[in-house]
Order: C-alpha cells, then sequence, then structure tokens
C-alpha cells in the first residue's frame, strides 16, 4: 500500500495551493495495511510535540471513523532562544468558545484541517491509499508550480519520464534544478506512481508530448521557449525551427 498526502489552502487566490507529498514507514513507500494508521499518526503528531496523545487520539479516530478535535498553539522565543509554546486566544457568543487557530481529524475521510485567524485561513490534508501491483509500480518527480494563476492551485510538470527504479528517481529529485522566477515558487515533488493509470491520463500524455517537442526542436526545460503551462509551451515549442542535425 502507498499513501500520498495532498494538501490544499492559502489565504487568498494568491497563494491558495495543493502540496502534494509520499509517506514513508520505516524508510520505505510500501507500507503494509495494518501500518497505515501509525504512518497517519506519526505524520500528524510531528506537527504537533506539544500536545500530549495526539498519536492515540488519532489512531482512536481512525479506529472508530470518528473526529478528534484540537486547539492549535503558536511558538514564541523568549530572550534566551528558548521556543514555548502559548494558547491562541478566543472569543464567545452564544454560549460557545470560539478559538482563533484550531484542528479537526476526519478518521472517516482521513482529513485533518487546520482553521486559523478563527477561520479566515484554511488548509485541509487528504490522506489517499492505493494499493499498486508490483508490475505497475513507477515513480515519478515533478517540478510543481504552486498557485501560478488565479484558480490555479497548482500545475505540475514533468521533464523525465517515469522511473522504475526509486533510488535513480531520487537521485534525480535531489539534482532537479527548479526555474529561478520571482513568482510563481516552484518546489520538486517525488511520487509513487501506478505506471498504467498515469499512462493513459491526459495531463501525461500532455507532458510527454511537450517532452518529446523539446528533444526535436533542441529545447530544454529551462530555456527561454518554456511556459509554466503545458499546452501554451507546447504551441510555442511547434513554431520553432527543428534542431539541426549534428
Amino acid at each position: 500500500m502507498y499513501i500520498t498526502v495532498s494538501t490544499y489552502g492559502g489565504i487568498d487566490w494568491h497563494d491558495s495551493r495543493t502540496i502534494l507529498e509520499q509517506l514513508k514507514n520505516n524508510g520505505s513507500f510500501n507500507i503494509t495495511e495494518n501500518q497505515i494508521p501509525e504512518t497517519i499518526a506519526d505524520d500528524i503528531a510531528k506537527d504537533f510535540p506539544y500536545l500530549e496523545n495526539i498519536r492515540e487520539n488519532i489512531l482512536q479516530a481512525l479506529s472508530e471513523k470518528s473526529c478528534f478535535q484540537f486547539v492549535i498553539q503558536s511558538e514564541e522565543k523568549d530572550a534566551a532562544g528558548n521556543v514555548a509554546c502559548k494558547d491562541c486566544g478566543t472569543y464567545e457568543t452564544d454560549g460557545r468558545t470560539y478559538y482563533e487557530n484550531e484542528a479537526t481529524f476526519d478518521g472517516e475521510k482521513m482529513t485533518l484541517t487546520l482553521d486559523y485567524a478563527f477561520g479566515q485561513v484554511s488548509y485541509i490534508t487528504t490522506y489517499h491509499v492505493e494499493d499498486i501491483p508490483d508490475d505497475q509500480l513507477g515513480y515519478i518527480v515533478t517540478e510543481d508550480f504552486l498557485a501560478p494563476a488565479k484558480g490555479v492551485p497548482l500545475v505540475q510538470r514533468l521533464y523525465h519520464d517515469i522511473f522504475d527504479d526509486p533510488d535513480a528517481a531520487q537521485h534525480y529529485a535531489d539534482n532537479l534544478k527548479l526555474h529561478d522566477l520571482q513568482y510563481p515558487k516552484s518546489i520538486v515533488t517525488f511520487l509513487v506512481c501506478n505506471r498504467q493509470e498515469v499512462s493513459g491520463h491526459p495531463w501525461y500524455q500532455n507532458e510527454t508530448e511537450a517532452m518529446r517537442l523539446m528533444a526535436e526542436k533542441g529545447q530544454a526545460y529551462l530555456d527561454d521557449s518554456f511556459y509554466i503551462f503545458t499546452r501554451s509551451h507546447i504551441e510555442k515549442l511547434k513554431k520553432l525551427p527543428a534542431k539541426e542535425a549534428a
């Protein structure tokens, strides 16, 4: 089994983005079914070390398919540089207390919702569990542009075909040079994938077409011919002359 984490959120369209991550358990992407709850619980607990029994509460919510709510504390440094956590602000209305920063984990939907500034800013993290046959297992490394335009939380660009070997994919990810753009920000993303399913997806077909044209025209993804949006990139590449034979 494989767990992909998807997080979406932000203040407004300028920074509302989607970030993807592949989880590991004991250094392996391949996670047994009985390890799934502990892997999710550990991933959440690492971000809230000040909460006692959070791991156990997440495991209980997963087991019972129930919800677990908690208050998000903020960190502050004292004069000596020591980090301390403090409670967030609150207000009361209609007999109920509202917290400035709070979170809810839904064990049935396997989602974690973080609400900041009394709900004005939210981030939703979803844990996707997939069973991939060994003969269809592949590894994808992409440059992900975060919130590149209004209403577009993510654009994933592929510059290398699906890897068979995770170590080769990791080496490529570690050395992938990103575009030096002031805006939007981009990050390297490493994901496990079902080769058969991805190969039939329009996104992958567009990316492979862009790669084919770059090779045909003698272009690279860091050249001036690059456009963030794949279809625009393809149309620009089509207008370029073919690479001269050596």
